[in-house]
């Protein structure tokens, strides 16, 4: 009998497990057309997902629907942004709505690592308002009731959740999330049972981060009223970082438009060392060791209805007493901390905040830093009342705070007081803003492990009115460069309270040393010289200055230039720095310039620069300058000095080098002196031509105009006159190192080589003997040359005439007569003048000999 119940118990288990097994494929196709359908029919945005999995056995007695890589896009202003991508996502469906084939009953959903990213945009328009409008749905019953909620319980396991509101300035990122919530949201009135682990919890409005990536942890059961969509907070804590919150009160939803709260939240335990745990600095350093005493305070309420035109009453309040704080492993401590804070709106109007820090006093040591604060009326015309006065000893500090790899000290002292209405500002009435003070640094020191470049400012002093703040004896050292300034920076208060404003500045700055290279250069290899190869990156000029600056500097090092002498002005303005009438001296020579580098697309900087360059040395021009390696290699075999005016504009790289392709330069250079030798297209040119003469030439004072264009050099014709040879040089050359040059000689035959005279004489013989006429080649040959091919393997054409053929042949032996007819009048005026020269010394002698003779005789009688 027993052998019978348990086979019969055997088969009826097989036979469960396999309908749990069979169920789901028997429905997948249904339920898939259904979700499909729903979604397709009621949501407006790009929805896909990978695979689809059902199962009965691990979610019995609920069918388990398994959606994995589940992506939510947006459209129109969303097209770009993902609103939701879940690795998966799980519901549990009642099994008997889905094999009646009612409504299907969703009784737990939860999200797999989810990123979800809500976005609102400054019109109020959000990236969740995905459903379509009734009107749009498409007219099919099952579509709008294929599931219903009925949910016992949610979770989130690693999720991450952004929602960032453009239109009230607020901001929210929970990172490494662990939610879940219990509860029957079948019944009109139910409790929730939540938990909440966030590992990153960051907070913002206004763009001021209140809470920054503290860690949350939270036991929140509500009792949730569903007519009335009323919220409210059962016996809780919440836990940031090591503070513990709790929170009395409801939170109701009436309407579409309107929240409406009425709750209180206070710190249930009063230690400063829980507060103190909210600031990341603080608590992410050694906080375990932070020893801190004093009395700590803090308690808020809000009442009132949120909705687009108005915000809830509310009041916080917060108060330190008495406060200390110490690192046991440290000799100094922060010594008696008293703040005492309020921020507070009595009726819901925005501009109706008050903050107010009546006062507040700590002592750095025995050094006592105190101050004020009092804002009114933020939103119409905010008023300020503040004061800050003091004496910091940053090497101080290092006694107080664990600083690990870093040298700090130095003096900081301050004195100021600022009160009045931005009203003021901006109608330019200074006198009824009242700004007043000083602030000065001494002996300021710092550098570490972890800082590019030490910094000391051994003076400066800054003093503020309300028209400016002046800056005098400054005297600072960058690591390697220096400087000392003075000057004076305008409408400060405009820029602080007013948008889109620029920052003005008048600044005069000396140097004996600029070393541009490591000022930016990247931290990574900022430390090292130039000579290890470091590249530059981009240095992005600032967008919301205006600052013009009369700059002197003994030195300045940039790249491989070593620059002295540096002097002239700078304006920085609209992201771009405007060189005025600059002068310097650089590879034995002087450069004047005037343009500007412009930083308006950061990928893409700009420089337009107009260059006077005088009695520059070629061979370190060549060495220093790329663009001139790549378009003038000519250069690396020319020693001497040269002029040049030039206009040049180009695209820099990421390392603030020339895009060569985007070069468009023109200008004209004035060759001084110069001796070419071993450049391989006139050595093949002399070898052509069977003279050595060419392989090395000698420039004087050689003008020539350029342009460079689409990565080419073109260069005008020109003339070389050197060792009685006449050259004329045009063409261009390219950043492929390719050339295309015409060369017109005018050449002595007695320089010629045998191999050149031969073929002169044949084509001279050929041409009588077509013209019928006996000229014989002057003494000197001209020739047409064209240079090709590569500098490196260069190809030469030349020709000692012109065009084949009857009429060419003809031009050719009259220009030969013609030449030769000039050059026997040429000979024969120079005999008739040699002539008319001896004969005029002639008759000069024996007039004079005879006048001589005259004037004796006279002499005489």
């Amino acid at each position: 009998m027993f052998k019978k119940i348990a086979i019969t118990f055997a088969v009826l288990l097989v036979v469960l497990f396999a309908a749990a097994a069979c169920v789901p494929l028997i429905f997948k196709k249904e339920i898939v057309a259904k979700v499909k359908s729903s979604i397709n029919n009621k949501v407006n945005a790009k929805i896909d997902f990978g695979d689809f999995d059902l199962s009965l056995i691990s979610s019995f007695p609920n069918l388990g629907i398994k959606l994995n890589n589940l992506t939510v896009v947006g459209v129109d202003s969303f097209a770009l942004d993902t609103l939701a991508k879940i690795k998966q996502t799980q519901l549990n469906l009642n099994l008997m709505s889905v094999i009646k084939g009612e409504t299907y009953e969703i009784k737990s959903v939860n999200l797999n690592e989810p990123t979800i990213y809500a976005k609102v945009l400054k019109s109020g328009k959000a990236n969740w308002d995905i459903m379509k409008p009734d009107s749009a749905v498409a007219p099919v019953d099952t579509a709008k009731s294929s599931f219903k909620v009925a949910l016992q319980q949610y979770g989130i396991e690693n999720g991450k959740l952004t929602y960032d509101d453009a239109s009230l300035g607020v901001f929210l990122q929970a990172e490494n999330l662990n939610h879940s919530g219990k509860g029957d949201f079948t019944q009109d009135l139910f409790t929730l049972k939540t938990q909440s682990d966030i590992e990153k919890l960051t907070v913002k409005y206004g763009g001021v981060p209140y809470l920054n990536k503290v860690k949350l942890n939270a036991e929140l059961p509500l009792d949730i009223d569903m007519k009335q969509m009323k919220f409210t907070f059962g016996e809780n804590h919440i836990k940031l970082n090591e503070l513990l919150l709790s929170a009395v009160g409801y939170l109701a939803m009436p309407n579409d438009q309107d929240m409406v709260m009425d709750f209180k939240f206070n710190a249930e335990k009063s230690d400063l060392k829980n507060f103190l745990s909210l600031i990341p600095a603080i608590y992410a350093t050694n906080f375990k060791d932070l020893a801190a005493s004093g009395k700590f305070a803090m308690n808020g309420v809000a009442k009132g209805t949120y909705n687009d035109h108005s915000i809830p009453a509310f009041n916080v309040n917060l108060a330190i007493e008495n406060g200390k704080i110490k690192y046991p492993s440290l000799p100094s401590a922060i010594n008696n901390i008293q703040v005492k804070s309020t921020i507070s709106n009595p009726d819901g109007v925005l501009d109706h905040t008050v903050v107010d820090v009546p006062a507040f006093h700590l002592e750095f040591g025995a050094a006592p830093i105190d101050g004020r604060l009092l804002v009114k009326t933020p939103m119409s015309d905010p008023f300020v009342d503040m004061a800050l006065k003091g004496k910091l000893d940053l090497k101080q500090l290092t006694t107080i705070f664990p600083i690990k790899d870093m040298s700090l000290s130095g003096i900081l002292a301050a004195d100021v007081q600022a009160a009045g209405r931005k009203s003021a500002i901006d109608k330019g009435q200074y006198q009824d803003f009242k700004a007043s003070g000083q602030m000065q640094a001494s002996n300021f020191v710092y550098a570490g492990k972890n800082v590019p470049m030490p910094v000391s400012v051994p003076s400066a002093q800054m003093t503020f009115s309300p028209q400016n703040i002046s800056l005098s004896n400054l005297v600072a050292k960058v690591g390697k460069s220096d400087f000392t300034a003075n000057g004076a920076i305008n409408n400060y208060l405009n820029y602080v309270f007013k948008k889109n404003q620029l920052l003005k500045g008048n600044f005069n700055l000396s140097s004996g040393l600029i070393d541009v290279n490591e000022l930016m250069g990247p931290p990574s290899t900022a430390a090292k010289p130039a000579a290890d190869g470091a590249k530059m990156s981009v240095f992005e000029v600032p967008g919301n200055i205006d600052f013009n600056l009369a700059i002197k500097a003994a030195k300045v090092i940039y790249d491989k230039y070593d620059i002295s002498n540096a002097k002239g002005a700078l304006q920085v303005k609209d992201k771009t720095v405007y060189f005025k009438d600059m002068a310097l001296s650089m590879l034995d020579g002087t450069v004047k310039m005037n343009g500007s580098y412009a930083t308006v697309n950061p990928k893409k900087p700009k420089v337009d620069i107009d260059f006077g360059i005088e009695k520059m040395d070629i061979q370190q021009a060549f060495s220093a300058f790329n663009t001139v390696k790549m378009l003038a290699p000519i250069a690396k075999f020319a020693k001497g000095i040269f002029s040049t005016n030039l206009k040049f504009n180009s695209d820099l790289d990421e390392h603030m080098m020339p895009v060569y392709s985007s070069i468009n330069a023109e200008g004209l250079t004035n060759i001084i002196q110069a001796i070419v030798d071993g450049f391989e297209p006139m050595n093949k040119l002399a070898a052509s031509l069977g003279s050595n003469e060419f392989k090395k030439l000698e420039l004087n004072n050689v003008l020539t105009k350029f342009k460079i264009k689409d990565g080419r050099l073109n260069v005008a014709p020109f003339d070389i006159k050197t060792k009685g040879i006449l050259m004329n040089v045009q063409g261009s050359n390219g950043i492929d190192q390719t050339m295309d040059y015409q060369l017109g000689l005018n050449v002595p035959r007695a320089m010629l080589g045998s191999k050149a005279n031969d073929a002169a004489n044949t084509l001279i013989a050929s041409l009588n003997s077509k013209a019928g006429t006996n000229v014989s080649i002057s003494e000197n040959i001209k020739i047409n040359a064209v240079l090709g091919g590569t500098f490196l393997k260069p190809s030469i054409k030349l020709k000692y005439g012109a065009a084949e053929g009857k009429s060419g042949t003809k031009e050719v032996v009259n220009q030969v007569v013609a030449e030769k007819k000039a050059e026997l009048q040429a000979k024969a005026q120079e005999k008739v003048d040699t002539l008319k020269k001896k004969a005029v010394e002639k008759a000069t002698t024996e007039i004079g000999n005879k006048l001589k003779g005259l004037f004796n005789k006279k002499t005489n009688n």
